[in-house]
């Protein structure tokens, strides 16, 4: 079962809004998301079947792509890993200062964190050249295949998310099958495959979608 306990960063939490509301509001629409029930179940689900399958007592090196604020996954991350490292990576710039502050309580107890601002899908090189024991995206559908991404271990955990919401263009990889997931991620050392239905709402009304989760190893 997953640790929960967030109460350390709450204060944490409040200085974020604080500065999305002084200095970003542009990005309260960041944190809605974040917040909603298919990020958090998302977000949940990926770390339960990860850390069922790492060694409890091992220290990792994770690297999150498109980390963007930070919230909800790095919490999970730092209160259910045993973190040696952590490299955050998106492409906006003000989601990973926000995720700076989200996450300040990890930083203050001496956690190595590194947020980085590379555009995943043409930084492969630098991004092959880090050493990471673990890969976790959320958001494989916003990025191009990941068959490129190596790291610089040969031993590399990937544990990889894609959807099929395809009609609202939201974004520019979208899968229909666990079978394209794992063509896209290039992952031939199978751990776990998993898919979940979710839903959002359009003009429409409620639309359900498909969430693809593939770990293993490349």
């Amino acid at each position: 079962m997953l640790n929960l306990n967030f109460m350390n960063s709450f204060r944490y939490w409040g200085m974020a809004l604080d500065k999305i509301n002084h200095e970003m509001p542009h990005k309260h629409e960041d944190f809605r998301k974040s917040m909603n029930p298919n990020s958090i179940d998302a977000s949940t689900w990926l770390m339960e079947e990860l850390v069922s399958r790492l060694d409890p007592e091992k220290e990792y090196r994770v690297m999150v792509l498109n980390s963007w604020i930070g919230f909800p996954l790095v919490p999970l991350i730092c209160e259910n890993i045993k973190v040696k490292h952590l490299d955050l990576i998106d492409l906006d710039n003000e989601a990973l200062e926000l995720s700076k502050v989200f996450n300040k309580y990890y930083i203050e107890s001496g956690l190595d964190i590194n947020h980085l601002c590379l555009d995943v899908p043409f930084a492969f090189h630098d991004i092959n050249a880090l050493d990471t024991d673990i890969v976790i995206s959320m958001g494989c559908e916003q990025m191009y295949p990941l068959r490129g991404l190596t790291t610089a271990n040969e031993d590399c955990i990937f544990a990889l998310q894609s959807s099929n919401v395809i009609q609202e263009m939201y974004g520019i990889n979208c899968v229909s099958s666990i079978e394209e997931h794992l063509e896209n991620t290039g992952i031939e050392d199978t751990w776990y495959t998993g898919q979940k239905e979710q839903f959002y709402y359009n003009w429409e009304g409620k639309v359900f979608f498909d969430r693809f989760m593939v770990i293993g190893k490349k």
